[in-house]
């Protein structure tokens, strides 16, 4: 169970939020340009793309191709019913597209016959929702202390804005901070939580969870509970009390330098040395994040004092902590 406050330190670096036009330019070297894109909505009709001639050029030799495939020529109409081709008052050849469909989206180029250079590049893209490409690695463990970056990459052909949220409650960034990447710097076990980054533009919204787990060593502490009739002790129980991230995966009771018992997570054994003494284990639940290694010594005489001592072991350290029982 994750704590609901949190006391961490945010830090973000704008996104880069590109504003595509859709205004087309001369590639005199006719090398082929990168197309430019057209924004358009499925619900469109007589889009229109401009194809200026050269001042020696004809109408017959401007080409018209979307992708591959040939449209028409000049101003002659296409065999397609999805186009239409005419002059415009500037001498400016124009295609109509009548209706938008998905087939009809893509690369569309007017081409100088003579040449075959490409004299314009336009890509016809449609207006959506935005997508957020870089989420495959969204579960982080980091190490306490150091720092964590979440990457929030998107796919948006309008202007979007992203939202920062932590347990379900926004961030509260600098205002107008359009933030790409989060850093939580200098974490602490307490910024282990579900981080979502919210990207939204004109058609909608989309978001990706980060799960941040902050690993970090065993912090152990020791309660001794007792059990007594008519005033004598007839029970002993030693809890040690893990809090870990990630669990641990041996823990080990001993008194001076003798060890009492063990519980190794590999085998899942409870291994006391001596029948006086019995192991439990407690493991966490909704209600607590701790593991607790309980020692019970059965019948306790005058030998059981001394320096009781329990240590924790996770992939990141050891931790020990001892009591002293008179």
């Amino acid at each position: 169970m994750r704590e609901n406050t949190v006391f961490c330190k945010f830090m973000t670096i704008s996104a880069v939020v590109y504003l595509l036009g859709a205004e087309l330019i001369d590639d005199p070297k006719g090398a082929g340009q990168d197309a430019l894109p057209m924004l358009v909505n499925l619900s469109d009709k007589n889009v229109q793309i401009t194809c200026t001639r050269q001042k020696d050029q004809v109408d017959d030799e401007i080409l018209w191709y979307h992708g591959d495939t040939f449209i028409s020529y000049g101003t002659h109409n296409p065999s397609n019913n999805d186009y239409s081709v005419k002059k415009n008052s500037y001498g400016e050849i124009v295609l109509t597209i009548k209706k938008m469909s998905m087939g009809i989206l893509g690369k569309y180029s007017c081409v100088n016959s003579k040449t075959q250079r490409k004299i314009k590049i336009v890509e016809l893209k449609i207006i959506e929702k935005p997508s957020i490409v870089n989420h495959s690695n969204t579960t982080l463990m980091i190490t306490e202390g150091s720092s964590a970056e979440l990457w929030c990459e998107v796919e948006s052909v309008i202007e979007y804005k992203i939202d920062w949220f932590l347990h379900d409650n926004k961030l509260d960034l600098p205002v107008g901070i359009n933030g790409s990447r989060l850093t939580i710097v200098n974490i602490t076990k307490h910024c282990s939580a579900i981080y979502r980054c919210l990207v939204t533009n004109a058609k909608g919204n989309n978001s990706v969870d980060f799960d941040v787990i902050v690993i970090h060593k065993p912090m152990v502490k020791i309660e001794v509970n007792t059990t007594t009739h008519d005033n004598v002790v007839t029970k002993t129980t030693l809890e040690c009390i893990i809090n870990a991230e990630p669990r641990t995966n041996y823990i080990e009771w001993s008194v001076g330098e003798k060890r009492i018992g063990s519980w190794n997570k590999t085998l899942v054994t409870y291994k006391p040395f001596e029948t006086r003494y019995m192991l439990t284990k407690d493991e966490p639940t909704i209600s607590s994040e701790h593991e607790v290694l309980k020692l019970q010594i059965l019948k306790p005489s005058k030998d059981d004092v001394g320096t009781f001592k329990c240590s924790a072991t996770n992939i990141v350290d050891s931790q020990t902590a001892e009591v002293e029982l008179v």
